[in-house]
């Protein structure tokens, strides 16, 4: 079944999870049922969180495991019994399901989604001046990942190499509004920032995501950055494939940094707590940003020409010095003057 907004399914899953907890009572027992109550009958070990081990109506597990994590938490169970937020008296509101699946990426999710929010191929290629050495891509925007994955799959962004401890840089200036340990998450340590039209001087609320980094940053929710802050050190955390199916990995994963963005026309966003989800959101070549200039959905960026898939890329270099002088954004690592 379908995520489909909180609203229209809340009649719907509130008896499909009671059902499947076993309770065949009248609807006024059922309304004494709550998700802390479910919480506590459930999450034997105490841990607060329910294992599919624990959840005794597997077939709808991953209905209620909103963040794919494997487990599912009193936030999630609230949302599911569709609760009032206890500090606005609201219910939470939740993205659009296309949203929601896109950017989720679980495994139930229908792969089309992905491509209908602007995850595929678009060819666009980095370049610089040639007397600067900065660091490249190894692994491209929407790679396909097919051939190697057991569903079909595409690469959510761009890897940039780098050597253990090289700083990350924030490409422009944010907000922090997330931050994962990502300790069962193939993303691994992640820092995600927004950016609002003010910042960057465009139409758009923009996320960038980066992940795999050495440590937690030393970074609060809600902390200011500006161009150019360092952001945290260059790592290889966050489990691979081979792990995730109990399979010995022949080599670690390389240091490097995944680098991504999201963009919407919405302020709105949700924090599943593994993963951030901007209403009505939709993925971005990392390179089409450095255009500076609408438009930037893939769609588009596929269908230009092929001099024009050749964006220069505006930096810093290690000394500080911009380039242009008057940039808004720059490469997540600094350059060096060859």
């Amino acid at each position: 079944m379908p995520h489909t907004h909180l609203r229209r399914l809340s009649s719907r899953l509130i008896p499909l999870i009671l059902i499947g907890f076993g309770l065949t009572a009248p609807s006024a027992v059922w309304a004494e049922k709550t998700a802390a109550s479910v919480m506590e009958k459930l999450d034997k070990d105490g841990d607060g969180k329910i294992s599919r081990k624990e959840w005794r109506k597997k077939n709808i597990f991953n209905e209620v495991d909103l963040d794919n994590n494997g487990s599912v938490s009193l936030d999630e169970l609230k949302q599911r019994f569709g609760e009032a937020d206890n500090s606005t008296g609201q219910r939470p509101d939740l993205p659009d399901p296309v949203s929601m699946a896109a950017i989720r990426r679980a495994k139930f999710d229908d792969v089309g989604h992905l491509k209908s929010r602007g995850l595929f191929e678009t060819d666009l290629k980095p370049v610089w001046p040639d007397d600067v050495s900065c660091r490249g891509i190894d692994e491209w925007y929407g790679k396909d990942y097919t051939p190697v994955r057991p569903k079909e799959s595409y690469h959510g962004g761009i890897d940039i190499p780098a050597p253990f401890g090289t700083p990350v840089l924030a490409i422009m200036d944010g907000e922090v509004i997330a931050l994962y340990e990502g300790k069962n998450n193939p993303r691994g340590i992640e820092v995600v920032l927004r950016h609002t039209p003010e910042e960057s001087g465009l139409s758009l609320y923009l996320y960038s995501r980066y992940t795999h980094f050495d440590h937690m940053p030393k970074l609060a929710i809600g902390q200011r950055v500006k161009m150019g802050d360092v952001l945290g050190e260059t790592g290889n955390t966050g489990v691979q494939g081979c792990e995730l199916k109990g399979i010995p990995c022949r080599r670690p994963r390389r240091p490097v940094t995944h680098f991504d963005i999201l963009y919407s026309t919405n302020e709105k966003y949700y924090d599943t707590g593994s993963v951030l989800i901007p209403f009505e959101a939709h993925w971005m070549d990392p390179i089409a940003l450095y255009r500076k200039q609408p438009p930037f959905d893939s769609f588009s960026m596929r269908a230009l020409p092929e001099a024009e898939k050749k964006v220069a890329i505006s930096y810093t270099l290690d000394s500080g010095e911009l380039f242009p002088a008057d940039t808004r954004i720059i490469w997540p690592y600094s350059c060096r003057k060859k």
